[in-house]
């Protein structure tokens, strides 16, 4: 089956943080943790780890729908337009006006499934061709919201991103492993170094 992401999906922009930052006389000054473009990584959880936490402060408490809700999928609408799904431990973030926020509104749709769909190469190919604009290029949300998605039954889209995450999962062992090889390669090479100079 075949939609558009805005019939399975509501798309909605961030927040203009211009218009609710808080100002030196601001009677008040409530710090949010905001989304970094920086937190955006090769598969679609938050790569929060080792990145600095960017903060915003709020002249007002901020409605809801400005903040981060475990299903959510939060897409860059600038270049290169990769998703990521959020999970319970990335709840309460700030959804500034550069990212755009899907919720899923249908049953017959896993939030995850969508995320790994729009980051797939197809997808991506289809969503360089919507980015507009010369001196910064955005995707806008009606561009999303006539994403086609291609929708197989439920129960498939669980076994799909089962799959996916054990992929993912092993991508970032092999990664770290290869880390820590490089790690102690150098620490071989410093202590041979070391025990030259000694010598």
């Amino acid at each position: 089956m075949t939609v558009f992401l805005g019939e399975i999906a509501t798309v909605r922009t961030g927040l203009v943080t211009a218009r609710k930052k808080a100002k030196l006389d601001s009677p008040r000054h409530i710090p949010y943790e905001q989304i970094s473009l920086k937190y955006f990584g090769t598969g679609v959880r938050l790569n929060r780890l080792g990145q600095e936490k960017e903060v915003f402060i709020a002249s007002e408490e901020l409605e809801s729908k400005y903040l981060t809700q475990e299903g959510d999928v939060v897409v860059r609408l600038r270049a290169p337009s990769s998703a990521v799904y959020v999970e319970k431990e990335d709840e309460g973030l700030l959804i500034h006006s550069l990212l755009a926020v899907i919720r899923v509104k249908s049953d017959k749709v896993d939030a995850k499934y969508l995320a790994y769909y729009l980051n797939a190469r197809a997808t991506q190919r289809v969503l360089k061709q919507d980015v507009k604009g010369t001196a910064i290029p955005m995707l806008k949300t009606k561009d999303l919201e006539r994403l086609e998605v291609i929708l197989p039954p439920l129960e498939k889209q669980k076994k799909l991103v089962a799959f996916l995450e054990l992929t993912d999962k092993e991508q970032i062992l092999l990664q770290r492993l290869s880390e820590e090889k490089q790690r102690l390669s150098q620490a071989f090479l410093d202590t041979i170094i070391q025990q030259n100079k000694e010598d």
